[in-house]
């Protein structure tokens, strides 16, 4: 592949996913764009300053010429600011798809969200691809991919000759992550919940690079769900790092995170409506994933455990 624009160039996924590229024999160059400078410098790569909402960007896209574009702008921290948080996750996709089909681009990957399918008691255990995206109303985040979701939908109908990837990971972890949910879990103390025994999956950031650059280079267009097949539990997870738990009901876990969220404190607070995702099934199925060839290299348990010594909590 001769050029690769990537979105998102300088956060958590799009720098795995240069790392990745900048040593492939497959992609010659790629081209990145983001609020903020890269960390890294790299071989085939080139960056540029921009937001996925600069009104520049369809100009700039068709001067890259790109022959695949990557999405993955997106805010995933909660904040009380979803205003903003819509115009990058809403719009800037809606403007990056937008600007890549009217400059040519025939291959797009769009990184959507495991949590698209929403943290309902009636999910099917596991979810697959073919299940309806439910978006949760209660998490920002899993509302706008769910959003997105459904816009893409007769986005795709309009621009039959772009070949739509979208890629649904589960949560991401590593070494390297530094988000509310690995907050979360590495805080002094866990709570868990007493009508609930909630599994979750984590994959491991490379694999989420692999997955992305295996699916970009060789897969049918489609929807993907990227995940290990096992699962954790959270209680799994404190005793892991010999964690002092405490079990507390629905209701009372409701109650603090409202209680938090509406102080304004600092990660890992976050809106009550996320607890849904840890006391109801969003588990989904990797079958058509592994179906294209894809092997993961972590499981989700070794996936956590590596986060957990990375942060020195193991």
């Amino acid at each position: 592949m001769t050029t690769v624009l990537v979105t998102g160039m300088s956060g958590y996924i799009g720098s795995a996913l240069c790392r990745l590229m900048d040593v492939s024999p497959d992609v010659e160059r790629f081209v990145g764009m983001d609020v903020k400078k890269p960390l890294e410098k790299y071989d085939k790569g080139r960056f540029r300053l921009m937001d996925v909402n600069d009104p520049s960007l369809f100009d700039w896209v068709a001067e890259t010429r790109p022959q695949a574009m990557v999405h993955l702008a997106f805010v995933l921290n909660p904040t009380h600011d979803e205003k903003r948080m819509a115009e990058i996750n809403l719009s800037g996709t809606q403007k990056a798809l937008d600007a890549a089909a009217e400059a040519g681009v025939r291959r797009i990957l769009v990184t959507s969200s495991a949590t698209a399918y929403g943290a309902w008691p009636d999910n099917p255990v596991p979810l697959r691809e073919t299940d309806p995206i439910r978006p949760h109303p209660g998490f920002a985040y899993a509302r706008h991919k769910g959003e997105l979701e459904h816009w893409m939908d007769a986005w795709e109908k309009e621009n039959s000759g772009v070949e739509l990837i979208r890629v649904r990971p589960c949560i991401v972890f590593g070494p390297r992550v530094g988000n509310f949910l690995s907050r979360m879990l590495t805080m002094p103390f866990g709570v868990i919940l007493r009508e609930h025994r909630a599994s979750l999956q984590f994959v491991h950031e490379d694999d989420v690079a692999r997955a992305l650059l295996h699916l970009l280079l060789h897969a049918p267009a489609g929807p993907y769900n990227l995940a290990p097949p096992d699962a954790v539990e959270l209680s799994e997870i404190y005793k892991m790092c010999g964690k002092r738990t405490f079990a507390v009901s629905d209701k009372t876990l409701i109650r603090a995170a409202a209680l938090t969220w509406r102080l304004r404190l600092p990660p890992p607070a976050s809106p009550p409506g996320f607890v849904d995702f840890v006391r109801y099934p969003w588990l989904v199925d990797p079958a058509k994933l592994l179906s294209t060839g894809y092997a993961f290299r972590y499981s989700s348990k070794e996936t956590v455990e590596i986060m957990l010594r990375a942060k020195g909590r193991l």
